[in-house]
């Protein structure tokens, strides 16, 4: 019989991002069984593991060694989990003696079973914390590439990175290791969302990536707990805060040399690929509703990072303005139909405003359905939704294009109408009443345009003016609310 040290292979260096524990199979095991009469006392099994119940439910396990302590979700209650784990422990300390490694003493190992496809061979998953320097570190060289970390400037931005893992392992493991945390971090928590609260309120380009709405909701639930001893709940959500705020300080360069402090001004030089030419005619084409979504979709998106308030904003008015657009666009179907069974009007004349209509209400219906629930995703669903939108050769074009669309061919269903209603006229009336009313309708809309506008320039052109006119119009009636900022 192969023995649990037989199926050791390699240990695996893991972060605290990169494990399973959201990744498991979630099928159990249920059965009835029969209680003996009397009072059922728990049975407890000598070991030197010590077990706890994360605020989510999730069981894991402690224990204390000479050198380190370890924490593992694997159920050790099994013998052969149990006696696998302790051979890859075995295995770890007798690595630390090979590479000569002084390990600090607030030393944490966590350690994670992965199986092959063959149940005959498997793989430790693992990493160390130093509760001390409040990071993360492995017995062998490791990439901050093949982490998904993100590319660093400096040592003390590599540190910065390695701190929001340290904070996402204490959110996975607090109940043993509370009462040894200072109570500090919660009070500099504080400070740190109480300027970043103020921040948002003085700042429309504020990098906080909280709200000053949900700022306040979160200091009413941190002071429920100041200057009370840190329990294992309250450490669960305080980390789950710090790993966000240092997710967002490794991506902002916090304390380096350039450091972004307006989230419009990437730091590094954008890749932008701008087909000028091809975006101008699809403006031209497109009554000019994708050169609005072109520059939101790359205000939202700045250096791979998506800011989720301003992102639901976009979602909700572009939702909201799909949905609008179906019922107009349907108005505009039937008026043409209508239009085309009046006497002496022509059915193929319908056929243009009748395809139009039909295309914004398909379109929008589409990206309504696809699109459904976007407004409430996280940040992360967010950046990686518009990281796999953005075309390596056609940047935010062609996404840009496909949301003008239910917008666009609205706007050419009710012109074609126009027209076809025009057409009718001049068969009913005659060419000049039909050119007059033609006319009038030209006028009615510049003037609409004209008076509406902000701008107050009479020395262009007509065409100039026109064109101005209509950017001012698309700008807007599409413009997305910010956040109230001072």
């Amino acid at each position: 019989m192969t023995s649990s040290l037989d199926l050791l292979k390699e240990l695996r260096p893991v972060t605290s991002t990169t494990t399973r524990r959201y990744g498991k199979f979630l099928w159990v095991d249920a059965y009835h069984t029969t209680t003996a009469p009397g009072l059922r006392l728990r049975t407890s099994t000598k070991s030197n593991w010590l077990s706890f119940t994360h605020p989510e439910g999730q069981l894991y396990f402690h224990m204390k060694r000479d050198r380190f302590s370890v924490v593992t979700e694997e159920n050790v209650s099994n013998v052969e989990t149990d006696n696998l784990v302790s051979g890859y422990l075995a295995l770890i300390e007798k690595r630390i003696l090979e590479c000569g490694i002084i390990l600090p003493q607030a030393c944490e190992l966590f350690v994670e079973l992965r199986f092959d496809e063959s149940p005959q061979t498997s793989t430790c998953a693992y990493y160390f914390v130093d509760h001390h320097s409040r990071c993360l570190f492995w017995l062998e060289p490791t990439s901050s590439e093949l982490f998904g970390m993100g590319m660093v400037v400096s040592d003390s931005h590599l540190d910065t990175a390695l701190e929001r893992l340290y904070w996402v392992h204490v959110e996975f493991f607090p109940m043993h290791v509370c009462a040894q945390m200072t109570p500090l971090i919660l009070d500099n928590l504080i400070s740190v969302i109480c300027h970043g609260m103020t921040d948002r309120m003085t700042s429309r380009s504020s990098t906080f990536p909280y709200t000053e709405e949900k700022c306040d909701q979160l200091l009413r639930a941190l002071s429920l707990r100041r200057g009370e001893p840190l329990d294992g709940h309250t450490l669960c959500f305080v980390a789950r805060l710090w790993g966000a705020i240092n997710n967002q300080r490794f991506i902002t360069y916090y304390g380096q040399e350039n450091a972004q402090l307006d989230r419009l001004q990437p730091p590094m030089p954008e890749d932008i690929v701008d087909r000028t030419g091809i975006r101008a005619l699809a403006n031209l084409m497109l009554w000019g509703v994708p050169n609005h979504h072109y520059s939101k979709l790359h205000d939202l998106f700045v250096h791979d990072n998506v800011y989720i308030d301003h992102w639901q904003a976009f979602m909700t008015e572009c939702i909201s303005e799909w949905r609008g657009l179906l019922v107009w666009a349907f108005s505009v179907l039937i008026a043409s139909i209508l239009i085309s069974m009046l006497p002496r009007a022509s059915l193929s004349s319908a056929m243009a405003p009748i395809l139009a209509a039909s295309s914004s209400i398909l379109s929008g219906s589409i990206l309504l359905l696809r699109h459904h629930g976007f407004e409430d995703a996280t940040a992360s669903f967010a950046a990686n939704f518009l990281r796999s939108s953005k075309s390596s050769d056609w940047g935010f074009l062609p996404l840009s294009v496909v949301y003008s669309m239910p917008k666009a061919m609205y706007l050419w269903s009710i012109g074609l109408m126009v027209a076809q209603l025009v057409f009718w006229t001049f068969r009913v009336v005659g060419v000049f009443w039909a050119s007059g009313g033609a006319g009038f309708l030209a006028l009615m809309g510049y003037g609409i345009l004209h008076f509406t506008s902000l701008e107050d320039d009479h020395t262009d052109s007509l065409a100039t003016m026109l064109r101005s006119h209509w950017q001012t119009f698309q700008s807007d009636s599409v413009a997305v609310t910010e956040p109230l900022t001072v």
